[in-house]
């Protein structure tokens, strides 16, 4: 009866803790994501901004861009004013918008720091946490995905006016990634950190000893990144 009555508090506890905690949304059935969450909590400039697409062949393009945090994508503003989805990104070596540079590696990425040795970018998106189906049994599912792309069709960019037919709760997300000069990217994490620069890796390992290290804190990680801009 104890532990039943422990899982109970700790589910209660963790129900008010989601509750008060504002980086998780619900999108009730039937609901726009518009409806919910804000142009500003969407997308990562308040409005499509001029910028260039560098092609890996060498090739570039120009447009309105804006990235969003829901699909993880980079949308641009068409001819006849119709908002969507850039496709072949693999081909694109790099994105300028703005004061901002994006790379591509399994979505984008935006560059905090950059120098000859390390680059030190982020990613801010939000993600299925949970998706609460409707019907005679209400049950609930750990999603197979972790952002909204999968609801989208083509690169036709489904934004704002996606209507959904089940609840789904999103949390909003920061990651930290690692960059070489190559601009081969990793998750911030020491395991990955180490096989990105081998040739570093016992002065890595002696700044880890030396330095309490949260790989998913952002101070922590410029440090970091400035003692890696040090080693060559």
């Amino acid at each position: 009866m104890k532990p039943l009555l422990l899982f109970f508090f700790i589910l209660s506890v963790y129900t008010g803790l989601l509750a008060q905690d504002s980086t998780y949304v619900t999108i009730k059935t039937g609901s726009k994501v518009g409806d919910v969450l804000a142009p500003a909590e969407m997308y990562h400039y308040p409005q499509f901004t001029k910028g260039e697409i560098f092609f890996k062949g060498g090739t570039k393009a120009n447009g309105k861009l804006n990235y969003s945090r829901l699909f993880d994508q980079m949308l641009f503003i068409d001819n006849k004013g119709d908002t969507l989805a850039l496709a072949e990104e693999r081909t694109i070596k790099y994105i300028a918008v703005a004061q901002d540079t994006f790379y591509y590696d399994e979505g984008f990425i935006r560059i905090i720091a950059d120098n000859d040795v390390v680059k030190f970018a982020e990613k801010q998106v939000w993600v299925v946490a949970d998706i609460r189906k409707t019907g005679t049994h209400n049950t609930n599912s750990t999603p197979g995905v972790t952002s909204l792309r999968t609801f989208r069709h083509g690169n036709d960019a489904v934004r704002n006016e996606l209507t959904l037919n089940e609840d789904i709760v999103l949390r909003k997300e920061t990651h930290y990634y690692f960059g070489d000069k190559y601009n081969n990217f990793v998750r911030a994490g020491k395991k990955r950190l180490l096989q990105l620069f081998p040739k570093e890796q016992r002065s890595i390992e002696n700044y880890l000893k030396e330095n309490k290290v949260d790989f998913d804190k952002k101070d922590d990680l410029e440090k970091l990144t400035q003692f890696l801009n040090q080693q060559n």
